[in-house]
């Protein structure tokens, strides 16, 4: 047996939900929807905290408008590429993370459906509009070796900063938001 850290998969999510937690606590303009910060565990066992956050949500189904989901985003490759599932969840989602990307420098892979794995994947079978952002796999995946030495900070950083970006404009979104199905 050995010890595994995890340090992408998911400290690099945690990280980033604290580091976006902290800039919008500190934003002088606070957004125009209510914005909850939740992280999970049981994720490999079966998504267990997230299925059971959605079967007892502490608001009404209807006010959940769109859930990101940040899993793996610490090992950011040499084309910046951040990959997102789900854009499409939502109206004009597709449309807002390629916006997002003219005032970036990273280079996202944009998919509508493709909602993939991770615990976003309950509030999408709950049929809440959901993305899921990554930056890739990587052989290190579940194995000791996934260390702090192998994240990727500054990418890390910028990832943050984009994600953060797409929240405050769905957070600020005017539109009415609801859930598109992708399959």
């Amino acid at each position: 047996m050995a010890i595994h850290n995890g340090a992408d998969d998911n400290a690099s999510g945690v990280s980033a939900l604290l580091c976006i937690l902290q800039q919008l606590s500190k934003a002088n303009v606070k957004p125009k929807r209510s914005i909850i910060f939740i992280s999970f565990s049981g994720e490999e066992e079966g998504l267990l905290g997230s299925k059971y956050f959605v079967s007892h949500l502490p608001i009404e189904k209807n006010a959940v408008k769109v859930m990101l989901n940040m899993d793996m985003v610490g090992r950011l490759n040499e084309e910046k590429q951040i990959y997102m599932g789900g854009a499409g969840t939502f109206p004009n989602g597709v449309q807002l993370m390629k916006k997002l990307s003219e005032s970036s420098t990273l280079n996202p892979v944009i998919h509508a459906g493709e909602v993939g794995g991770s615990d976003h994947v309950s509030f999408y079978k709950y049929s809440i509009a959901c993305i899921g952002f990554h930056t890739g796999g990587h052989p290190q995946y579940h194995t000791p070796e996934d260390d702090i030495d192998l994240i990727n900070i500054k990418g890390g950083a910028l990832v943050s900063q984009y994600i953060y970006n797409a929240l405050v404009a769905i957070a600020n979104d005017p539109q009415q938001l609801y859930f598109i199905n992708q399959d």
